[in-house]
């Protein structure tokens, strides 16, 4: 079967979901046949999650890390879930075609905070209302400051029919006196220091029956706990029980939520480490281990860790990948270099657009797609 076929198959035909797989398949032979070998397997997955839209992106993300993986030549082979469907077994295995080695590969996915979801919502309100004012202009919003606290999402929330109706206004006003190439900067009533919002007109857009949206910048809405929530992925015996005894285990974590980078793995392991020497049992006991030793003898299963997706940032410092010097199998340093690279390249797909294209995706776009 094609591409756009294989997609159907799997989704069936529901477009919330299948437009965020298409692309991969359509740039990576060697993603296709992956999806095209488990397509049963990936089937049942998304059925089991679809009536939850949340619950389908861990799926996708265990896609996204395998569309990753199978970017890498020297990986031969990348498998999906061969040692059983069981919460007991790692999610991918992947041979090293120059070494032979065989490795696992956990997928955990960090999903975007309540707050994030929150304000999303609220600006694809507002975006949406924005397209229906008749105009010639574009208009960009600049929101919060350096201090921005959550009572400033309340306050948005509660004034959302008096902002749309003062941008609104302001819109039909500005069209009718700003000259072509001319812009100008406004500030909403009641929040003149953190909502700004400005409007261009520019001197080739033709009379539009909608104002075009642009671009903005937004409040940071971090709690600087984020760090917990990786953490929370290190510090899970069932995780950690995912882990097989006598190979390379990797841990894979993705997110979709920009509250979270790479310094919170940083931090988050310095935190995990400091407790387990100061023997913090009662912590441990409250992650369901039996305390401290036990949570440090598990952890030698971790070979490693990678931050795999989203909005951790492409770089080639050393902290998209930590290593476990006390792993009783640790990464040879070839992986190490490829699982390097391979997070810090530019693939044709994002990560973003396997979490997010869906929700954008109109109904009939998927048997458009070319084969």
């Amino acid at each position: 079967m094609n591409t756009v076929e294989l997609v159907e198959y799997i989704f069936e035909g529901n477009a919330r979901f299948c437009g965020s797989v298409l692309c991969g398949l359509q740039t990576s032979p060697r993603f296709e046949q992956f999806v095209e070998a488990h397509r049963d397997k990936i089937r049942k997955k998304i059925r089991d999650a679809s009536s939850d839209h949340d619950a389908v992106k861990p799926v996708l993300a265990e896609l996204w890390v395998a569309y990753l993986l199978l970017q890498v030549d020297r990986f031969s082979t990348v498998e999906y879930e061969i040692h059983g469907t069981n919460k007991r077994n790692p999610d991918l295995t992947v041979t090293h075609s120059e070494s032979g080695l065989v490795f696992n590969v956990e997928v955990k996915r960090i999903g975007r905070t309540c707050v994030e979801i929150r304000f999303e919502t609220w600006l694809r309100r507002v975006k949406g209302r924005i397209r229906t004012i008749p105009s010639r202009l574009a208009l960009s919003m600049d929101i919060g400051d350096f201090n921005t606290r959550i009572d400033l999402l309340d306050r948005l929330e509660a004034q959302f029919e008096d902002i749309v109706r003062y941008i609104t206004t302001t819109i039909v006003a500005s069209d009718k006196e700003m000259p072509l190439g001319s812009k100008k900067d406004f500030s909403v009533p009641g929040f003149e220091k953190v909502f700004k919002f400005r409007l261009r007109k520019p001197s080739r857009k033709p009379t539009s029956d909608y104002t075009s949206y642009d671009w903005g910048m937004f409040p940071d809405f971090a709690t600087h706990n984020e760090y917990k929530k990786f953490g929370d992925e290190i510090c899970d015996p069932e995780h950690l029980g995912q882990m097989l005894p006598d190979m390379v285990n990797i841990l894979a974590i993705t997110t979709d939520s920009s509250m979270h980078d790479e310094l919170d793995l940083e931090r988050a392991l310095t935190s995990l480490g400091e407790r387990a020497a100061k023997g913090e049992d009662q912590f441990f006991i409250g992650k369901r281990f039996t305390g401290a030793a036990d949570f440090i003898t598990q952890l030698e299963r971790l070979s490693g860790i990678v931050l795999a997706g989203a909005f951790f940032p492409v770089r080639s410092g050393p902290k998209v990948l930590w290593c476990n010097s006390r792993a009783k199998r640790l990464v040879p340093a070839d992986i190490r270099n490829l699982l390097q690279a391979m997070v810090c390249q530019n693939p044709l797909v994002s990560f973003e657009s396997f979490m997010h294209d869906a929700d954008r995706l109109p109904a009939n776009s998927s048997g458009s797609a070319k084969a």
